[in-house]
């Protein structure tokens, strides 16, 4: 398919701040975190869906386009949620954004809504089709629900209405009704939980979390929410069956601690748990498995996580601040998703988890044969998504590198949609982008939008590196 040199070489446009992430955010080679650099993102959530693992989270990139970083994140420009996924835990393709909170622009589903913070996802068949439920915090006053018929949307609002509100028995007086985590048991019966905040007096026992079955249709409560006493309860509900122990886990709050008359006392910002043998308690107070990512990473924040298992592997994401300071926001609360290996000891107790920039191992190959959507990358340089989730190249030494892809031996050629101006090309690159790397094409560009060259034989596992000069725009890709 032709077009004409204006469309050629214009590529979509990128804000300014989606071009700083591009060339100030970055991983090396051997780190796996953040999931994804190009933007921000915060309180993961995550579901898996046959053979492919989608993460959603806070979309903190639509505040920093407010802010250009010059004042601390405040959240109350978020209206959408990003999406991610992977199928082998290292290589992630960037789907989009989903438009939820609608009362303000009336672009999003729910359109009672003013913000859609701290998602908790799920699937169940409801009446012989599968279901995708998204909750949603509007603010801390109330909690919403979206269904889809796939995981990326598109979601409606089917009550048009919040599904928890100040009105629900037992919610009145919560102080923040917000943080959602959800879980659909193997028997298909579903529970929410959420809540959140405390008043100094009753820091050590704020009473400010709860839990509630769901009707069949997942967007409706079956009974009254049921009171949890989290001692030290702040934020962040997590809800998980390991074997036929229920855990519930959720941020401690910063309070300071030198009254307290608990001898049980958890650190602040920190991921405690507690277990009960029924979804909806009572629970017992246990300890804690995640020190606040401060820690490990040095920029204090709150601390939101989802622990989770995929292909026999237990896991758990949460977010930091790590790349804040070197992209070089003014101020702080931008925020990004990472991923680490979730232990459980032998008898059920949950031991304090690692933090690491290396994240979790690929657990499958990248295999070719295959059309790649641009947007999917381990990690990239110089390089923005679009919101047609094209990626555009902003200067030159631009790249995405796909982790651990495995070559037959048969591939021949490379062919690339996109824009590519004339005298220019697209390299591609295995093992690294320059240096010890080895070119192994070289695409043209030319006046179509389906461009290819002839591919060296290659074969083993090896990563590659597609190598796009300034001003290119790639749509999707295939070695073939």
């Amino acid at each position: 398919m032709s077009c004409s040199n204006e469309e050629l070489f214009a590529a979509t446009p990128v804000s300014e701040m989606q071009k700083l992430m591009a060339e100030k955010a970055f991983k090396m080679p051997g780190e796996n975190n953040p999931v994804m650099a190009h933007k921000y993102g915060a309180d993961p959530a995550v579901l898996e869906y046959k053979d492919t693992l989608y993460v959603y989270s806070t979309n903190d990139m639509q505040q920093l386009e407010f802010t250009k970083g010059k004042i601390d994140n405040g959240y109350n420009k978020i209206t959408t949620l990003n999406v991610f996924s992977t199928k082998d835990m290292v290589n992630w393709t960037d789907c989009g954004e989903i438009a939820v909170a609608g009362k303000n622009d009336m672009k999003g589903a729910a359109k009672w809504a003013s913000n859609s913070w701290a998602p908790a996802v799920c699937w169940k068949k409801v009446n012989g089709k599968d279901k995708f439920f998204i909750y949603f915090a509007d603010s801390g006053n109330g909690i919403g629900v979206l269904e889809g018929d796939s995981p990326v949307g598109p979601f409606v609002d089917p009550i048009k209405a919040p599904l928890i509100s100040r009105q629900t028995p037992t919610c009145a007086k919560i102080n923040w009704l917000f943080d959602p985590a959800v879980i659909v048991d193997s028997d298909g019966k579903g529970y929410l939980y959420f809540g959140g905040g405390h008043n100094p007096e009753t820091y050590e026992h704020p009473m400010n979390a709860r839990c509630v079955a769901l009707a069949d249709d997942m967007v409706h409560i079956v009974g009254e929410p049921q009171v949890i006493d989290a001692p030290f309860l702040f934020e962040d509900s997590g809800i998980n069956k390991i074997g036929d122990i229920w855990y519930y886990t959720y941020c401690t709050n910063w309070q300071d601690r030198k009254d307290s008359k608990d001898p049980d006392k958890m650190p602040i910002a920190v991921i405690g748990y507690m277990t009960s043998k029924n979804p909806l308690g009572p629970f017992e107070y246990k300890g804690y498995t995640l020190e606040n990512p401060g820690t490990a990473f040095g920029a204090w924040g709150n601390n939101h996580h989802w622990i989770f298992s995929f292909r026999g592997k237990w896991y758990i994401a949460y977010h930091t601040q790590a790349l804040e300071k070197t992209v070089g926001c003014e101020k702080g609360g931008y925020r990004n998703v990472f991923i680490d290996n979730f232990a459980v000891n032998a008898d059920g107790s949950l031991p304090k988890q690692k933090m690491t920039k290396k994240g979790v191992d690929q657990l499958c190959n990248f295999k070719t044969g295959e059309s790649v959507p641009a947007a999917t990358f381990a990690r990239s340089a110089n390089v923005a998504v679009t919101a047609k989730q094209t990626i555009v190249s902003v200067k030159d030494g631009a790249y995405v590198c796909i982790k651990g892809v495995e070559f037959t031996g048969k591939e021949s050629e490379f062919a690339l949609q996109g824009i590519v101006a004339d005298g220019k090309a697209v390299k591609v690159n295995i093992d690294a982008a320059g240096g010890n790397g080895k070119e192994i094409c070289e695409v043209k560009g030319g006046k179509k939008k389906e461009l290819s060259g002839k591919l060296s034989a290659t074969s083993g596992v090896h990563d590659l590196y597609i190598l796009l000069p300034q001003g290119t725009e790639l749509i999707s890709w295939i070695i073939k």
